[in-house]
């Protein structure tokens, strides 16, 4: 079970909650623009982290996970591209669709979920060709 579950809906569920109940910045301010911490540079620069950030850096992080767990064959996997794939759709629908989720932090995401279901894809089909070369090439 854990293996289907794609990991990138936990970050779709976060980022609806957080925009659907304004918990972080308020009406005014949307959450991923608010700072979530200054950082003073030895340039002289000050590095500001928005919750967008982290959003996407987290995001990221999923998305490595997500693609380490593409490299595996069988039948969790194949359910966890098609899961994969409803996550990209209701993310592209939410960014269409949805006010709140038409933005750069939500299109940045919806490209990792993209990416996400075209590489599991890819990499289960050269996985799966290349275990049927092998495969062929012992039987003879």
């Amino acid at each position: 079970m854990y293996q289907m579950f794609p990991l990138l809906a936990i970050s779709l569920v976060v980022y609806a909650v957080l925009s659907i109940t304004g918990a972080v910045g308020g009406p005014e301010t949307p959450w991923f623009d608010v700072a979530f911490v200054q950082l003073p540079m030895v340039s002289g620069d000050m590095w500001r982290v928005s919750w967008g950030d982290l959003f996407l850096v987290s995001s990221m992080g999923l998305l490595f996970v997500e693609l380490l767990r593409s490299t595996k064959t069988g039948s969790e996997s194949i359910m966890n591209h098609a899961l994969s794939v409803v996550v990209f759709i209701v993310a592209l629908l939410l960014f269409i669709i949805v006010e709140g989720f038409g933005n750069s932090v939500f299109f940045l995401y919806l490209t990792m979920t993209f990416l996400d279901f075209m590489a599991g894809f890819i990499v289960t089909t050269v996985t799966a060709r290349r275990d049927l070369s092998v495969t062929e090439g012992i039987a003879k």
